[in-house]
């Protein structure tokens, strides 16, 4: 079998191969009216009954075995993902819901004849049924590789008419004809699996005139050789021819007249029997109706859904008085979907009691409401009830009458843990325990009644234990911690060198008095530069030179410290290549050395600045517009009236305040100058005129013969 994706929606491709044992194969009818028609119409071939599956014998181990056909293998996990416990992969629309997958339901399909798009054989595909209202199943979404994704989920479309059924026309794909006819091919062998194994096997027939309509070829039942039926080539476009038939309700196939068909007799599915769906409101209880009333009423027993109501979904609907959509017996809508109703002996709703009588003087009033402590009102089962809510008088807040061990610490108690435990942080007396009343209480590993610190049990009844910090009669020493290495063993016993034990602050025991070997009769060890490796030392190549290799330390460098040691050129605190230091500590070029290399496009050491015009910048990269610095070529770099290229805007005009003022004043400053140009000509026009006309006595003019009028400047006002 053949899974594959067409581009026109997904489409199952099956194509199969008939065994041949005897006898001869000889094609009766014509195959191209087939294309498009249903599967097992009268006249069409008819694929041999599929075998059952055997599951490869490989199957389980990890390995995917192809030739087997295994089309998956997980091992262990097979049968628990989408690959099942015989290999086989599960997909949307395969015909079976898998919700270990994801999948909710799987959408409705028909099997017709079509055309291989690759061999040009007649096969058949899997055509999917869309739905377009009602509850649906959605189809999954194939690309051209055959790779598909989603479907398979459940839908709540737009509610079908009555007249419509509600699923839609099948998935369309484009029909195609082969250049050189439509071939079925009988083939002794087991089920192709592949369009390319199809292809191979039809390559290796002999021509036959493809005139022929039908060829009659012995079998012989030893080999494979396939027997082939050519028919002639389709033109483009072509069909089966429609010929008109009349419907069958229960074929499977929604045809004229009908609004759905299912394939069964069940009239209690989503299709009845008479090839109609169910339709609410018509008074008959059919399909999956849980009730139908035949009226538009949501408010009785059965509502507009034709389902009967459900009380916690959120929707007030029947005889619900309420529905809050909670599984919650103690709001304000109990889980019957009624109001609670106080007297009738059930606690529902926000109830606090309901002992179903009217009596407002026992322990539940006709309120349903529990009595109040400190109300001052002394009713049901309260021993006291002063009115206030202080706990530590003699009626405590529950209005009961304080006692040592009611869980409430009055005045005149120390603690008051409301038990009769004696030997818990609050004795019966209500009193706090302490370590030294002899009581052993929690928390106490020990209590003997004493403040002697050096017997078994210390003052902080605590068992006494080497490590506790306390010398007590057995022990040499005791520092208070638990390190072997110091110079109180975790013992409490003073070390001993040459016991074969490194403890305390001995650096080595070898448990001998040999003082050539790595460990010196006190139990330290060889001195770093004598060229014996030994203890703590890491190298020891006989001198204390900082030059080499080994340290005076007889440590190894380490790159990347921070510290140049060793033969170490270079050491940046880290061991990243790039950064002038490499991870070998040695020099490397890195921007600001003066060396240009790639990808530097500037480097000028350490002359470098991201502020100076036409200077390599910090990250030796060359100045270029937008980088905050007006630089050669540039007018400016940012700012309102600087464009992309860095030049001043000239189209705009834009002005500030100071610029406006200057403006101004140079107007007002030229007006005057020039006004005052004009009033020195006209004085002087009017000296000349007073001249001529002035008499011979005196021909002498002056400016005071000018009248005031003629003089006055713009600031003058003679009235």
């Amino acid at each position: 079998m053949i899974k594959q994706c067409s581009i026109f929606g997904f489409t199952v491709l099956i194509v199969y191969a008939i065994t041949v044992k005897f006898g001869f194969v000889e094609a009766q009818f014509d195959v191209t009216q087939c294309i498009g028609q249903m599967y097992g119409t009268a006249g069409c071939p008819l694929r041999p009954a599929d075998s059952e599956r055997v599951t490869p014998p490989n199957c389980g181990n990890g390995v995917i075995n192809s030739n087997e056909g295994e089309e998956c293998d997980i091992g262990r996990f097979n049968g628990l993902t989408n690959c099942t416990i015989d290999c086989t992969l599960l997909f949307c629309g395969d015909g079976t819901v898998s919700p270990t997958v994801g999948e909710e339901c799987e959408p409705e399909s028909a099997e017709y004849y079509t055309v291989h798009p690759v061999t040009g054989r007649l096969t058949t595909e899997i055509r999917f049924i869309e739905g377009v209202c009602g509850t649906s199943c959605t189809i999954p979404t194939c690309d051209d590789d055959g790779k598909c994704t989603g479907g398979c989920s459940r839908v709540m479309l737009d509610a079908c008419p009555s007249s419509v059924s509600s699923t839609a026309q099948l998935t369309s794909s484009k029909s195609s004809s082969a250049a050189n006819g439509i071939q079925i091919v009988y083939q002794n062998s087991s089920v192709a699996t592949s369009a390319a194994a199809t292809s191979q096997t039809t390559s290796s027939v002999p021509a036959i005139n493809q005139t022929t309509s039908a060829v009659q070829q012995p079998v012989n039942t030893s080999t494979t050789t396939p027997i082939v039926v050519q028919v002639p080539s389709l033109p483009s476009q072509q069909t089966a021819s429609s010929s008109s038939s009349r419907s069958i309700c229960g074929n499977g196939v929604v045809e004229i007249y009908e609004e759905c068909d299912d394939g069964n007799s069940n009239d209690l599915d989503s299709c009845l029997r008479t090839c109609t769906i169910p339709q609410c409101g018509n008074g008959v209880k059919e399909g999956r109706e849980e009730c139908d009333d035949g009226n538009q009423n949501t408010l009785d027993a059965c509502p507009n859904d034709c389902k009967i109501a459900v009380c916690g979904d959120g929707v007030k609907e029947g005889k619900e008085e309420c529905d809050d959509g909670n599984s919650s017996n103690v709001d304000a809508c109990p889980n019957n979907c009624t109001f609670a109703s106080c007297g009738n002996g059930v606690k529902e709703g926000r109830e606090e009691c309901d002992d179903g009588n009217q009596n407002n003087f026992d322990s539940c009033p006709i309120d349903c409401v529990m009595p109040v402590c400190g109300d001052k009102v002394l009713d049901s089962f309260e021993e006291c009830d002063d009115g206030n809510r202080n706990t530590s008088d003699s009626c405590s807040n529950q209005c009961e009458l304080t006692v040592c061990g009611d869980g409430i610490v009055q005045q005149e108690e120390e603690c008051d843990d409301g038990n009769k435990v004696t030997d818990d942080l609050c004795t019966n007396r209500c009193t706090r325990a302490r370590c030294g009343d002899a009581i052993i209480q929690s928390g106490e590993e020990c209590d003997d009644g004493n403040t002697n610190n050096k017997d078994v049990c210390t003052n902080k009844c605590e068992a006494a234990i080497c490590g506790d910090g306390i010398i007590q009669e057995e022990e040499e020493c005791d520092d208070g911690n638990s390190s072997n290495f110091d110079a109180c063993p975790n013992s409490c016993k003073l070390p001993a060198c040459g016991d074969g034990k490194v403890e305390g602050d001995e650096q080595c025991d070898d448990e001998n008095r040999n003082p050539y070997d790595s460990c010196t009769n006190e139990c330290t060890l060889p001195q770093c530069g004598d060229g014996i490796l030994g203890g703590n030392e890491e190298c020891d190549d006989g001198n204390l030179s900082a030059k080499d290799e080994c340290l005076p330390t007889c440590k190894q460098t380490i790159c990347g410290d921070g510290k140049i040691e060793g033969i170490e050129i270079c050491d940046d605190g880290n061991t990243v290549n790039n950064d002038g230091c490499s991870n070998i500590c040695k020099n490397e070029q890195f921007c600001g050395d003066g060396i240009l290399q790639d990808p530097e496009q500037c480097d000028t050491g350490k002359i470098r600045s991201d502020t100076i015009a036409n200077a390599c910048r910090t990250n030796c990269a060359l100045p270029y517009c937008g980088d905050g610095v007006v630089d050669v070529n540039e007018d400016c770099d940012g700012g309102e009236n600087c464009n992309s290229s860095c030049l001043q805007n000239t189209s705009s005009f834009a002005m500030n305040t100071p610029t406006i003022i200057a403006l101004l004043l140079s107007f007002g400053v030229g007006t005057l100058i020039i006004y005052s140009i004009l009033r020195f000509i006209r004085i002087q026009k009017a000296i000349k005129e007073q001249v001529s006309t002035a008499s011979p006595v005196s021909q002498k003019a002056s400016i005071d013969d000018i009248p005031l009028n003629e003089l006055e400047m713009p600031w003058h006002n003679w009235d």
